[in-house]
């Protein structure tokens, strides 16, 4: 699994078509740069290089994003937006708060897991110490405006009374917290998988459960 640049709404269209997400060369630069940080690193890859494998001059690739770290920074918020800005709308109409909340730990999982997003990761986790700016782009256009989203959908349903939460940012960061898990990490390090390791499944489902148990209406 790699990141997706585009939401699933919209991601039939042809990409030489311009659409909110960018001109047609912005998008080309996008998923050039992707591929390269993901197979050589950040620190390895060049604005050079990620012009000729775009096919566009390097005039371009300055002129779309202004610098290396604004570049990785785009393509974090772009991949994020492509796995929430579907999601959200989906649940919030969702009268049963646990069938919602399942919904979304479901695709947390399945985004926090897919090969994408823990290569970033690891790139975060090795280069970051040498490019502070890395660190400061990936949560600033990833994790944060996430928790921002999960944030206002948990405010939402306490104030439909589907929930009581008094705070809920800590709530958002609970429920991510717990759908990591023991599988998280393991995925991280590739490390093999043992009898008791729980399922995805069995993550998920003891995830909303234990933010039920905390914040559901008594």
């Amino acid at each position: 699994m790699t990141f997706d640049l585009l939401p699933k709404s919209r991601r039939t269209l042809d990409l030489d078509t311009p659409d909110e997400f960018g001109a047609p060369k912005a998008i080309k630069v996008l998923e050039a740069a992707r591929d390269l940080f993901m197979t050589e690193g950040y620190g390895a890859v060049s604005m050079d290089q990620v012009a000729k494998a775009a096919g566009v001059s390097k005039a371009t690739v300055y002129s779309h994003f202004g610098s290396k770290e604004k570049l990785f920074a785009e393509i974090i918020h772009h991949a994020c937006r492509a796995f929430a800005v579907d999601l959200f709308p989906e649940v919030e109409d969702e009268p049963d708060i646990a069938v919602a909340l399942r919904r979304i730990a479901t695709a947390v999982e399945q985004f926090l897991l897919g090969e994408g997003p823990i290569k970033v990761y690891r790139i975060i986790v090795s280069e970051g110490p040498r490019f502070p700016e890395l660190v400061d782009a990936w949560y600033g256009t990833g994790p944060l405006p996430f928790r921002a989203m999960l944030t206002d959908f948990l405010r939402k349903a306490t104030a439909s009374g589907k929930l009581v939460i008094p705070n809920p940012t800590l709530a958002a960061d609970q429920l991510v917290a717990l759908v990591k898990g023991p599988l998280y990490l393991r995925r991280l390090f590739n490390m093999p998988s043992r009898p008791e390791d729980p399922t995805r499944e069995e993550v998920v489902d003891g995830a909303v459960q234990m933010i039920l148990n905390a914040y559901r209406p008594r």
